[in-house]
């Protein structure tokens, strides 16, 4: 089991080998839940335009571009 210690801001470091193992880089972000058993931390799924958010000015929000390039076939 990997452990981890909550610092004086709440933050909480995840450990090497958990993010190694599912990909977790800086800059990624993850959903934090509170259920019955205690925390949840789970990685959210990057979409196509993250790493364009703010570079280009449009008509269409992020969300409709995702939609758009997912309808997109193969």
């Amino acid at each position: 089991m990997l452990t981890a210690k909550v610092l004086s801001k709440g933050q909480v470091v995840i450990p090497k080998e958990a993010r190694d193992k599912i990909g977790l880089v800086t800059g990624d972000r993850v959903e934090v839940k509170v259920t019955d058993e205690g925390l949840l931390i789970l990685p959210l799924k990057k979409g196509i335009t993250d790493d364009y958010a703010g570079v280009v000015r449009g008509r269409l929000s992020l969300d409709e571009l995702e939609r758009l390039y997912a309808e997109q076939p193969e």
